[in-house]
């Protein structure tokens, strides 16, 4: 019985050794590809990379945290001038696009956020104000929640 014990820890014991080598290969290569150490080679067959996070997950990573992202801006309207961060609309331009919000909904009832932002052809966090204003002045009503929100004329 003591053999197969041995035999047992001797498989278990090379097993773990090369299992350990796997794992340190994998983590050098990980460093050498976020330090642009060059090419990175692939690892043996039916050896899978154990690098966490992948390299290119933590590139994005960096750049997210950085303040650059890799991300392309948001595509903006072509006539739109583009505002300072936290600058306020011009009180006509608000009210333009408050009066432009309004009319859409009276001829077209029932219909969500998504679809009006799409149609006017503004994105909606823009529209999130405007919105406002015509539930306060009572010119228009919604029924659902969140997403499933539809606007209706007062």
């Amino acid at each position: 019985m003591s053999s197969i014990d041995d035999e047992i820890r001797t498989r278990t014991s090379a097993f773990v050794t090369g299992l350990a080598a796997i794992i340190k290969r994998a983590a050098l290569e990980a460093v050498e590809t976020v330090l642009g150490g060059g090419e990175v080679s692939t690892p043996a067959r039916g050896a899978r990379s154990l690098a966490y996070p992948p390299p290119r997950a933590l590139a994005a990573r960096k750049s997210v945290k950085g303040g650059a992202s890799s991300r392309a801006p948001l595509a903006r309207k072509a006539g739109a001038p583009k505002r300072a961060p936290g600058e306020k609309r011009p009180p006509a331009e608000l009210a333009k696009l408050t009066e432009k919000l309004g009319d859409y909904i009276k001829a077209n009832p029932g219909a969500r956020m998504e679809a009006i932002a799409k149609a006017l052809g503004t994105p909606t966090r823009d529209l999130n104000l405007p919105i406002k204003k015509l539930f306060s002045a009572k010119k228009i009503r919604s029924e659902g929640h969140k997403r499933a929100t539809e606007y209706f004329p007062a």
